[in-house]
């Protein structure tokens, strides 16, 4: 079972992205891979509906996704590593978290998506969640590995 970061927008800050870099490269190789979709320009309405087009665009027919919305289901790091354990066993497709542009996501983004999922109830940029999304993943496998990193 594969897991896909699907992003809007690229890492803009080369110390956010090396640091995500760094978590990702931590991971089982080939098991976590990233995409991005590129930002728009236009109205909000307008981005929102062209990047969730480009966004649904990269999604395959088994897929599940899972929306980083900060009105989403939180867990702890390690119901989060259970949470995705379940996930990975239970899906027939990949695993695709998304995060979306800094006007969020369109209507039928939010739809195809099985499950929001919050990584805090504040508000961060799109770089941070990418960066907190990439550690929480790491994080969680060293949990479900068994290692020490999870004290």
């Amino acid at each position: 079972m594969k897991i896909l970061i699907l992003a809007v927008g690229r890492l803009k800050d080369k110390r956010v992205s090396s640091l995500a870099g760094e978590y990702l490269a931590r991971i089982r190789p080939g098991l976590v891979s990233v995409q991005m979709v590129p930002d728009h320009k236009g109205s909000p309405g307008e981005r929102v509906e062209r990047e969730g087009q480009e966004i649904l665009q990269k999604l395959r027919p088994k897929d599940r996704l899972i929306l980083l919305d900060e009105d989403g289901k939180s867990h702890d790091s390690e119901a989060f590593a259970a949470f995705l354990s379940r996930e990975m066993n239970e899906s027939s497709g990949r695993i695709v978290m998304t995060i979306g542009g800094p006007w969020g996501v369109s209507g039928a983004v939010k739809e195809r998506a099985g499950l929001l999922l919050s990584l805090s109830p504040m508000t961060f940029p799109h770089e941070l969640c990418f960066l907190f999304l990439a550690e929480q993943l790491y994080r969680a496998f060293s949990i479900l590995q068994g290692s020490n990193y999870h004290h």
